[in-house]
């Protein structure tokens, strides 16, 4: 696990589980979530931000214990006796399970974050708000979710064919310029003052300068990569990193 000490962590950020699905590394993020538990009520962070499509879809039947797992380890996380807390920011896949998912888990489920660590300030949100696949024609947007989902499970025991056409769809449209350039653009409209913003729904890991405002993305748990997340210092620097 390549990180800052823990100590040194004020905020975690992670997007795109998509838990229940069956190329999901939801075993590996288990294990995340316990490297970063110190004690049974202490983490080494301040707070973790859940950056949208956690779960793939309504359907449970398709959690494992892991799934289940997780879903216990953020209620302890914010827990009242616990020194840290998780936001949890809705995508595009997990937004049916707003309301039950804050209730299962213990966490109100919000639209955007926004927060400040010393004398910079900070902008989460998921990020679909400004693909425009997504925006313009949400049905059919869904029809690649059905072809994806189909090739799950024909896909051989490890997936490496479906998270690798996972990985390259996003890749091909390149929709981290479209969602940077919205996300700057609506800090604009909304008189929104952020030295970085920070989003996922695209599944690439990966930092740059948009219009004069830092722009991140979380990755995904999902790809043949490596898992990525981001973490930011309680001095305000930002690290993307693999698990």
């Amino acid at each position: 696990m390549n990180h800052q000490h823990k100590n040194d962590i004020h905020t975690v950020l992670v997007s795109d589980l998509h838990l229940g699905s069956r190329i999901s590394r939801s075993k590996d993020f288990y294990g995340f979530l316990e490297d970063f538990q110190v004690s049974k009520n202490h983490y080494g962070f301040s707070q973790i931000v859940l950056l949208g499509d956690i779960f793939d879809d309504l359907n449970f039947s398709k959690f494992g214990k892991f799934e289940w797992k997780i879903i216990g380890a953020i209620r302890k996380i914010n827990d009242r006796r616990s020194n840290a807390k998780a936001i949890w920011i809705r995508g595009n896949h997990d937004e049916a399970l707003v309301d039950l998912m804050s209730h299962v888990a213990g966490v109100g489920v919000l639209d955007e974050f926004q927060w400040r660590i010393g004398e910079k300030q900070f902008l989460a949100m998921h990020g679909d708000q400004f693909d425009k696949w997504v925006i313009n024609w949400p049905r059919l947007s869904r029809i690649p979710d059905w072809i994806f989902n189909f090739i799950q499970k024909v896909d051989g025991k490890y997936h490496h064919f479906s998270r690798f056409i996972k990985q390259k769809s996003k890749t091909w449209l390149h929709i981290n310029e479209e969602v940077a350039q919205g996300v700057v653009k609506y800090l604009k409209e909304k008189k929104i003052t952020a030295d970085a913003v920070f989003c996922g729904h695209t599944h690439i890991a990966e930092g740059f300068l948009q219009d004069g405002v830092m722009y991140y993305n979380t990755g995904s748990w999902t790809g043949e990569h490596a898992p990525t997340y981001i973490t930011i210092s309680h001095t305000g620097e930002v690290q993307i990193k693999d698990y």
